[in-house]
């Protein structure tokens, strides 16, 4: 996992139909999907609010093997991972839970001029199990929005947004892809 420059990010973004949402601000960065009659949004924690979304109920336990799941099998890699605020909130949230993951402690021993910057990081297939730690995290000791983090493909269009503490959904373009991501969350649903 590295960190890359936002703007050299973004512009590999934008030929997937995503966008900066009207909710973003300077401090807080919300992408997703232009308005589109194709985008789907699966809620796996919390409801989406003013959205026509498909709840899929998954516990927060297994949220993060879950997301595992679908960005391995759907062969997702790239993947970009920008924080809802800056690093420096997502980094108080969660270092002190992986103070001995040895991936994660090499990024944070790089980020100090990342700290104040939505630069995302590059994550390849490798790093699929770096980036599962850093969501269940997340979910687990994120207080607020800010110390989130979403979570955009770059070879399908697909955002997977992580806001603390209590929502998890996936936004997606397509009836395919729609039917694919749920048919690889149908194990890790909530049947209640």
């Amino acid at each position: 996992m590295d960190f890359v420059a936002f703007e050299e990010a973004w512009r590999n973004l934008t030929p997937l139909n995503i966008v900066k949402l009207e909710q973003s601000t300077e401090e807080e960065l919300r992408p997703g999907f232009a308005d589109s009659e194709d985008l789907v949004i699966f809620d796996l924690i919390g409801t989406t609010p003013e959205a026509d979304s498909i709840n899929l109920s998954v516990s927060r336990d297994r949220a993060a093997d879950a997301m595992e799941s679908v960005l391995h099998k759907l062969h997702l890699a790239p993947l970009f991972l920008f924080p809802v605020g800056r690093w420096r909130h997502v980094f108080d949230a969660i270092t002190f839970d992986l103070v001995e993951h040895e991936e994660w402690q090499e990024i944070e021993s790089t980020a100090t001029i990342e700290l104040n910057t939505h630069d995302p990081l590059m994550c390849g297939p490798g790093d699929l199990h770096t980036l599962h730690d850093v969501l269940s995290m997340v979910l687990k000791s994120g207080e607020n929005p800010a110390q989130g983090v979403t979570i955009a493909a770059l070879g399908k269009p697909l955002v997977v947004v992580a806001e603390p503490p209590d929502h998890l959904r996936i936004e997606l373009l397509g009836e395919t892809l729609a039917s694919e991501v749920r048919e690889l969350l149908e194990p890790f649903t909530s049947t209640e």
